[in-house]
């Protein structure tokens, strides 16, 4: 495909089956420096004499430095070759534009990678190419990729840890709250859920989210077996709660310790109550928020950090300890 320029036809220096190197100005038509024709730019050509006897049609990059339009592919002839025509006399030559060099709405078009990587360019757009990036720890740098149009970011908190069971109430300790995941500091923010309250305490909060899209808190841990009503005996512990990547886990059996979340984000289960008549179970740590966004004018760079899920709560007396919480995560989704 090649380029377009207005109203150009020439007369080059000589015929025979030279390139083309402008001499004159056909009257009423422009130059190539005056249609803007650019260095190193392929154009198509047609090239005739003046009794239509002799004529080409090809395709050629133009040196501005020389005025030459190099006479490199040939498509059509009066020959009925794609041999150079050997031109008795100096033809005209005008830059033209062929089926190939237009847009069609009535058949498929086809593009290089280049020439589509410029379509998109023209239009400010991104294309269907994507990349992506996970951060699963830690904090750091993250570097948007060069010619990257777009994000898509996604993420969460970490997930409180799970309550240790006990014989007696509050004796059991509460899991460790989830870390906070930021994208581009306090741009967007996925706050960790609370960890699950240690025996015979209430439902913990899920994590807040802020800056995106979308922001949804996370999920409530559920509440020890015990809780506001006094002991119960061997009890279940409280499930970890869902978050938005992914489900929670269920409480401890009685006598046994939570489980660790599987989920990014999700909350530990709270570990089963002992086997007594004064036993409470450990409550269910609650997940991180989630935020999302779609970032159209990326920066060049954003500061991350990535919230670690919430510590197991310990065992209280008689009983056994929660779980952990599932840790946060960024996902990137990169736009080209």
């Amino acid at each position: 495909m090649a380029a377009f320029l207005d109203i150009c036809r020439f007369l080059p220096s000589a015929g025979g089956t030279t390139d083309w190197t402008y001499a004159a100005a056909v009257q009423g038509y422009q130059s190539p420096a005056a249609a803007g024709a650019v260095n190193g730019r392929l154009y198509k050509y047609r090239a005739e004499s003046t009794d239509l006897t002799q004529w080409e049609i090809g395709e050629g990059a133009y040196t501005s430095s020389t005025g030459t339009l190099a006479r490199t592919t040939i498509l059509f002839t009066s020959a009925g070759t794609t041999a150079k025509v050997n031109f008795s006399a100096v033809p005209h030559v005008a830059i033209v534009a062929l089926k190939e060099d237009l847009l069609s709405i009535e058949e498929a078009n086809g593009f290089t990678t280049m020439q589509q990587a410029q379509g998109r360019a023209n239009l400010n757009a991104a294309s269907v190419a994507r990349t992506r990036t996970v951060i699963t720890s830690g904090s750091g740098s993250y570097t948007t990729p060069s010619g990257c149009k777009t994000l898509l970011v996604r993420m969460v908190g970490g997930g409180g840890g799970g309550g240790g069971s006990s014989n007696s109430s509050g004796n059991g300790g509460s899991g460790g709250a989830g870390g906070n995941t930021t994208f581009g500091s306090s741009f967007l923010v996925a706050n960790g859920g609370a960890g699950g309250s240690g025996s015979g305490g209430p439902t913990a909060n899920g994590g807040a989210a802020s800056g995106g899209d979308i922001n949804q808190s996370g999920g409530y841990g559920a509440a020890s077996v015990g809780a506001g009503s006094g002991p119960q005996g061997a009890t279940i512990g409280g499930a970890g709660a869902a978050s938005a990547l992914g489900p929670g886990t269920p409480g401890g059996w009685p006598n046994a310790g939570g489980l660790n979340a599987t989920s990014y984000g999700a909350g530990g289960s709270g570990a089963g109550g002992p086997a007594s008549s004064t036993g409470y179970s450990g409550g269910g740590g609650a997940s991180g928020g989630y935020c999302e966004k779609l970032i159209s004018s990326p920066a060049s760079s954003y500061a991350v950090a990535v919230g670690a899920g919430g510590s197991a709560g310990s065992a209280g007396t008689g009983g056994v300890p929660g779980s952990a919480g599932g840790a946060g995560i960024i996902i990137i989704d990169e736009f080209y």
